[in-house]
C-alpha cells in the first residue's frame, strides 16, 4: 500500500488530516489483544500513528493496555473504512 502522505498528494485527499482530527477516538483493531484501540497521536510526517489498547467491552480480565506504533494507512482503515 502506498503511504498516506504520498497518496494524499497523488489523489488530492487529506487522509492524514482526517487521522489528526480523530485523535482520541476508539476504533475496532484486529491487531489489538482487546480488539479495541484509541488513537493517541499521528507522526509529523503522517507515516505512522501511536495507539493504545482499550479495555475490552466483553472481558473483565483485560491485560494492562499497551501502546503501539502502527502504519497510518492501517489505522485510517480501522477508523474510516
Amino acid at each position: 500500500m502506498i503511504s498516506l502522505p504520498i497518496q494524499d498528494q497523488f489523489d488530492g485527499s487529506n487522509k492524514v488530516q482526517e487521522l489528526r482530527d480523530a485523535i482520541g477516538k476508539t476504533f475496532s483493531d484486529n491487531y489489538s489483544s482487546t480488539l479495541r484501540s484509541k488513537l493517541l497521536s499521528v507522526s509529523k510526517d503522517g507515516t505512522y500513528c501511536v495507539i493504545q489498547e482499550c479495555k475490552s467491552e466483553y472481558n473483565d480480565t483485560t491485560p494492562k493496555p499497551q501502546k503501539f506504533k502502527r502504519p497510518s494507512w492501517l489505522i485510517w482503515n480501522g477508523l474510516f473504512y
